[in-house]
């Protein structure tokens, strides 16, 4: 996959403005095999589920089997290699950091416009791809993660990534765990200490004296536990993506998205994938593409509330704290090295187990 860089996002039109631009819901792994006119597809919970079952009736042109993500997205990686060659699963929605998983792994189908059209009005660079320049995604939104808060019900306003230590915080915080994210929560700890993505130490220090605090109230293993907490007013801060930010209904929540310096916003992209061993390769392409129509793509960003990658496609300005101009690029995106992430997630979990959850 061409590596991300805040140049290349400028060019691709992200800072400008055009149209570019993901969450989750437990379900048991599916053992079974499918039949050959029907498609097994893999998708995140509420509001995604629900905009693709939708698109997908329109499309008609097979029966689909659902199963939700359990976790963060990578806890699909284990089912597929448990099962691999002959995993349950045809197309696949996930994000940046899996699909390089995937791609390491050579689980993926190659994509073709003459597969996907529509990838004709995507920008190249947003497609992920393996070492000998093959796309291998395709791309359906582009997205950042970011801290939010509740400002009617938070005790105070947030104004700096340090006022998470503020005292009046008691049990208000709701702390994702690293498998959420791809842990960048605890890099942006990082990042406003002195590290970042490569010295993480700063990070996990800032995250001790949370803990500490007795600030953080709740740790979330799912998005669903995200909604829920802030939804019901049991916490009022946490670190949240764009389709878990939109996904938000019973309070009125604010990205802190350009605020401070030192509140960040991480950027990646999102879609489907089509899995090498699927028997049904050319209905998912058929589907994929019908995705990331035009038409589908404004969907998306009204329904799921990430931006839309077809520049074909009208963006709401609803999304307006996702769109950064040249210098605001500069100040407060931060385009993580997905690759780096995703190698140090299983050290990164335990010392979460082995050095927070015991201060929680």
């Amino acid at each position: 996959m061409e590596k991300f860089s805040r140049r290349n996002l400028i060019k691709t039109g992200f800072a400008g403005g055009a149209a570019l631009a993901v969450t989750q819901l437990a379900a048991p792994f599916v053992g079974k095999a499918h039949a050959a006119d029907s498609l097994s597809v893999v998708e995140w919970g509420p509001p995604v589920i629900d905009h693709s079952k939708a698109i997908a009736t329109e499309w008609g042109k097979a029966p689909v089997d659902w199963t939700l993500h359990a976790g963060g997205g990578a806890t699909i990686l284990p089912k597929i290699k448990a099962a691999w060659p002959n995993p349950p699963y045809d197309l696949v929605d996930n994000w940046s950091p899996v699909f390089l998983s995937m791609i390491r792994e050579d689980w993926l189908e190659t994509v073709t416009v003459d597969d996907c059209p529509n990838l004709a009005d995507v920008p190249e660079k947003l497609i992920p791809k393996d070492a000998n320049g093959n796309w291998k995604a395709i791309p359906r939104g582009s997205s950042g993660g970011f801290f939010t808060y509740i400002p009617e019900t938070c005790p105070i306003e947030i104004k700096s990534i340090e006022d998470l230590l503020n005292p009046k915080l008691q049990g208000q915080i709701l702390w994702p765990n690293p498998s959420l994210f791809t842990n960048m929560q605890v890099v942006f700890l990082a990042m406003a200490r002195g590290g970042d993505q490569f010295n993480m130490d700063p990070g996990w220090e800032f995250l001790k004296e949370l803990a500490k605090s007795g600030n953080i109230g709740r740790v979330s293993a799912t998005t669903a536990d995200i909604i829920t907490s802030l939804d019901t007013g049991e916490t009022t801060v946490t670190f949240a993506d764009q389709g878990l930010y939109s996904a938000i209904k019973g309070v009125k929540a604010f990205p802190l998205t350009k605020t401070n310096n030192d509140l960040k916003t991480f950027m990646y992209v999102s879609g489907w994938v089509i899995l090498k061993s699927s028997k049904n390769k050319k209905l998912a392409f058929d589907l994929a593409n019908y995705m990331i129509s035009k038409d589908a793509s404004e969907r998306y960003g009204k329904e799921v509330g990430e931006v839309p990658v077809n520049t074909q496609a009208v963006v709401a300005q609803s999304l307006d704290h996702l769109r950064f101009s040249p210098e605001e690029v500069e100040k407060f995106v931060v385009v993580p090295d997905f690759d780096h992430l995703s190698k140090e997630l299983d050290s990164w979990n335990k010392r979460w187990e082995q050095e927070i959850v015991p201060l929680l």
